[in-house]
C-alpha cells in the first residue's frame, strides 16, 4: 500500500468507527428507554417479539463492523493494510474506497462465501433427513 495513501484510509475508518460507535450508543439508550407494554394479544407480542430482535440483529452487524474497523485501522499500524490474508495479493484500491475495511480481496471473498452457502446448505440437509436407527 502506497504510504501516501494511508492517511486518507484511516481517516475513512475513522469517520466509519465514530459514525458506528454514535449509531450502537443510541441503540443502547433507546433499549434502555424501552418500556415493554403488555401486549393486547398475542399478535401485539409477536410484532414486539421481532422488533425487539431486528434491532438486536442490527447491533450485532454494527458490532461486527466495528471490529472489522478497528483491525483494518491495526492493519494500517503494523503494515499489513490492503493485503488479503488468503492469497497475499494487494486488495484493489477500489475495492477499499468502497470498502475501506475490507479484509479479503473479492477473489477470495467470493470463495469464501461459496464455501459457508456450502457448509450451511450441507447442515440444513443433515437436520432435514433422519438418522437410520439399527
Amino acid at each position: 500500500m502506497d504510504s501516501k495513501k494511508l492517511p486518507h484510509y484511516r481517516a475513512k475508518l475513522q469517520e466509519i468507527r465514530a459514525d458506528l460507535v454514535g449509531d450502537v450508543e443510541r441503540n443502547l439508550k433507546s433499549h434502555q428507554e424501552e418500556q415493554p407494554e403488555p401486549a393486547a394479544d398475542i399478535t401485539d407480542g409477536a410484532t414486539q417479539n421481532y422488533t425487539r430482535q431486528l434491532m438486536l440483529d442490527l447491533g450485532e452487524q454494527e458490532w461486527r463492523k466495528l471490529k472489522q474497523v478497528e483491525e483494518a485501522l491495526e492493519k494500517i499500524q503494523t503494515g499489513e493494510y490492503g493485503i488479503c490474508p488468503q492469497c497475499n495479493k494487494k486488495i484493489p484500491e477500489a475495492r477499499l474506497e468502497v470498502v475501506p475495511y475490507a479484509k479479503y480481496c473479492v477473489a477470495c471473498m467470493d470463495q469464501i462465501e461459496k464455501e459457508t452457502e456450502i457448509e450451511h446448505q450441507s447442515q440444513r440437509f443433515k437436520k432435514d433427513v433422519p438418522e437410520e436407527s439399527d
